[in-house]
């Protein structure tokens, strides 16, 4: 058998991804509660606006010009189930039955950096929520 660097690497690109995929399929529960949590319409707003990543927050509070529980009962965030999760490395995407989150894995655990998002052909998610 002929052993080249492009064979090792192929070999260890391999071996990282799916150590990799082993630490993201850990993290799924953590960011699938976070996200049901958040796409609760009977939560506590200011409980909801804790899981918002701080630029998310800070952009909310900006755009709308009041504190973020007042702000974020007034956005079209759905509150469907959550139908599946997806994590790379600390960032993940769920989606619900009527929505797209996106999260980010901070010192305080998975935070929401955009909401209320939706899926466009041949471009990105426009998101009505979104830190910068």
């Amino acid at each position: 058998m002929v052993r080249t660097r492009a064979g090792e690497a192929l070999v260890t690109g391999l071996a990282v991804a799916l150590l990799g995929a082993g630490c993201a399929s850990s993290e799924l529960p953590d960011v699938e509660r976070v996200a049901a949590l958040f796409a609760d319409p009977d939560g506590d707003p200011a409980d909801r606006c804790d899981l918002l990543a701080p630029a998310t927050e800070t952009a909310l509070q900006l755009a709308e010009g009041v504190p973020c529980p007042d702000a974020l009962p007034g956005l079209p965030i759905g509150a469907g189930a959550v139908r599946s999760v997806a994590v790379w490395d600390r960032e993940a995407q769920v989606l619900l039955t009527d929505d797209t989150f996106f999260l980010t894995r901070t010192q305080q655990g998975w935070r929401i950096t955009s909401a209320a998002c939706t899926a466009h052909p041949d471009r990105p998610y426009v998101c009505e929520l979104e830190g910068r």
